[in-house]
């Protein structure tokens, strides 16, 4: 998946950056003060950001900086040995791949649906081992050889398969749209205005859209309009700048604005970051989104 190899790509950036100095590692001690504790949202930032050579040692870090959660879309290792480590430090698994894939098939196409709905029951259980609540749904490509309107069609009676299983496991199905400019050229679910259509259509407190900030400016722009007026049915963000998805400040969008647009909502779930590092560590990425949070 392409999330997976970008996600791959940060971290195989801060890895190597920790031993450009022979064997001793270049990472800065993480603040004393747990600056993200002092924030009003609940920030998030992949676990293979950091630095550690388990799991469990970079959720040390993720801690220390007082960070809420932790991303991991796709989760590995030992779930109960990484959620014991994750409760003894206050910390929760923010996100994590739930049901589809961005290619051919998938809810666009009935004959799949049975096996998403397989994949998805199996994806919960390992979800709730690790304390997530939150589950990645992709729509799959769009299709040629039907009409849009039964895509969409076929994307609400799928949704309607898995939303009975997300309700009695008490998680969530995040929706995601992707743009089709610049990344996921033929994804079907885009807009923000079609993913509402569908959450409408689904009708389910536990279906709802993942707003990727960096995605939705690439498709439609008018950020700060669209995630405010769809608010209850946004379950999850996604943060970076456009263009380059780096961190904020980096490109086009006023991120100090967005942040203090959602903080302004009733949201209460979690911002996560999922953008690469314009200096290539961490360390500058995390204080960069700290000062427009300030």
């Amino acid at each position: 998946m392409i999330r997976r190899t970008f996600l791959s790509t940060c971290a195989a950036a801060a890895a190597g950056a920790a031993f450009l100095n022979g064997n001793r590692p270049v990472f800065a001690a993480p603040p004393s003060d747990k600056p993200f504790a002092n924030v009003k949202l609940r920030m998030s930032a992949p676990i293979d950001w950091f630095p550690g050579k388990s799991a469990e040692e970079k959720l040390e870090t993720v801690a220390a900086w007082g960070l809420s959660a932790y991303e991991w879309l796709w989760p590995a290792g030992n779930p109960e040995k990484l959620r014991k480590k994750a409760d003894s430090l206050g910390l929760v698994l923010s996100c994590m791949v739930g049901a589809g894939k961005i290619a051919e098939g998938g809810m666009v196409k009935v004959e799949d649906h049975d096996r998403l709905v397989a994949e998805f029951t199996e994806r919960v259980e390992l979800a709730k081992k690790l304390n997530c609540t939150h589950l990645v749904g992709l729509s799959g490509n769009e299709r040629t050889d039907i009409p849009r309107e039964q895509q969409t069609e076929n994307v609400i009676a799928c949704l309607k398969k898995l939303a009975p299983i997300a309700e009695k496991n008490k998680v969530i199905i995040v929706l995601e749209a992707l743009n089709t400019l610049v990344d996921h050229e033929g994804y079907f679910v885009a807009r923000t205005d079609h993913t509402m259509q569908i959450l409408k259509a689904v009708d389910s407190p536990n279906v709802k859209m993942l707003f990727d900030i960096y995605h939705q400016q690439i498709t439609e722009g008018n950020v700060i309009r669209n995630l405010t007026e769809n608010i209850d049915r946004i379950g999850h963000f996604h943060v970076a700048d456009n263009p380059g998805r780096k961190e904020p400040g980096t490109g086009e969008l006023n991120y100090k604005r967005i942040f203090e647009a959602i903080a302004g909502t009733k949201y209460d779930g979690f911002v996560a970051l999922e953008c690469g590092h314009s200096n290539k560590n961490y360390e500058d990425t995390l204080k960069a989104t700290l000062a427009c949070l300030a």
